[in-house]
């Protein structure tokens, strides 16, 4: 195991990725109002406790009272977040929340320099929600947004690096898959082609015994001609003597029948 791949573990076993503190509302004459601010004070009690729901409540009686309170909305889609993100609540309730969460996160992120402390919290709080659905790329531009507004920010700069790692593990298990896939594939084609050449060993060899046994086929159809020299040479002598026997008594046959014609003759 690479040494990359150990930080990797060990950070992704032990880490604990928080969304940052809910902020107290400060002091803003032009738009804060009394009510408003009690609101979120008691919000942010509520979301101390984990009442994250009573929480949200508070900071949209907030946002009633000054629809433009920053605090307010940061602290709202905080508490939406913390509530979507729970990994046991898979309920299509908790992915509303979730994306409300988001949303009003976002427009606090867009304020950017007017409020960089909270645009860069906001960031922050986004990149952890995308590290969290495993969109480590997205998850380092927030980061990334984050260390512009505030280059401070060491919980965002190590964010930052564990999904820059995770990208790198990513690709090292991606490259590796490729070339395991590749091995797999040249070892397949290799088994192909041993088959192959078994087959056209096997074909081979059946085309051998095949015309070994046309050839004992055809020897078997021919007569047998494997007489010896002295065998055929007796066998000739035979013949020969008999043809000799035959060519004499033919000759004493023919002589004794000349012998009787001349006796004939005299007598007559």
């Amino acid at each position: 195991m690479t040494d990359l791949k150990k930080i990797i573990l060990l950070v992704t076993f032990f880490l604990i990725i928080p969304f940052g503190k809910s902020l107290y509302a400060a002091e803003d004459t032009r738009v804060s109002t009394k009510k408003e601010r009690n609101h979120i004070t008691k919000g942010n009690k509520l979301y101390e406790e984990g009442k994250f729901r009573d929480a949200i409540q508070e900071y949209k009686d907030a946002l009633e009272e000054n629809p433009s309170s920053v605090v307010g909305r940061y602290n709202l889609g905080l508490s939406e977040i913390m509530i979507g993100s729970n990994p046991n609540d898979t309920t299509e309730a908790a992915k509303k929340m979730l994306e409300s969460g988001v949303k009003n996160m976002q427009q606090i992120a867009n304020l950017g320099t007017k409020r960089s402390d909270l645009a860069s919290k906001a960031n922050y709080n986004l990149g952890n929600v995308a590290f969290n659905s495993d969109d480590y790329k997205k998850a380092i531009d927030y980061y990334k947004q984050s260390l512009r507004l505030n280059p401070d920010d060491e919980n965002a700069r190590r964010n930052l690096r564990i999904a820059q790692l995770k990208i790198e593990n990513e690709d090292e298990n991606q490259d590796q898959n490729q070339d395991q896939n590749q091995d797999q594939n040249e070892d397949q084609q290799d088994q192909q082609d041993q088959n192959q050449d078994q087959n056209e060993d096997q074909q081979d060899q059946q085309d051998q015994n095949q015309d070994q046994q046309d050839k004992q086929d055809q020897q078997d159809q021919q007569p047998q001609s494997n007489i010896n020299q002295q065998t055929a040479e007796q066998i000739l002598n035979a013949i020969e003597n008999k043809e000799n026997q035959t060519r004499a008594r033919v000759a004493g046959q023919n002589a004794e029948k000349s012998r009787q014609r001349n006796r004939n003759r005299r007598n007559w």
